[in-house]
């Protein structure tokens, strides 16, 4: 989704909740995500958006509003998910 929406202004966050940060490290060297990556081995972030399933998904506006959230991962999901970007997209680019 990154790649794919991107320039129209969809900037990806992933957290990453593990304690052991080189563990983590030596994963995304590996895989090299197209997405900013940033480490919270405290669970602040998650707590602050009462995630309950791993992992979830948060679609924020520009604005800071939370217009979409998806718990867990299922394939079956992605068309949802990516019509709810499209959908925040088009909003935001009619403001």
């Amino acid at each position: 989704m990154s790649e794919r929406y991107g320039e129209n202004g969809l900037v990806v966050v992933a957290i990453n909740l593990d304690k052991d940060r080189d563990l983590a490290q030596a994963f995304l060297r590996q895989f090299s995500p197209p997405f900013i990556v940033a480490f919270d081995p405290e669970g602040k972030t998650a707590e602050a958006f009462n995630v309950t399933a791993m992992p979830s998904s948060f679609l924020v506006s520009r604005s800071g509003r939370l217009v979409y959230s998806h718990a867990g991962f299922d394939l079956r999901d992605a068309d949802t998910i990516e019509k709810q970007i499209k959908k925040q997209i088009k909003e935001e680019m009619t403001k």
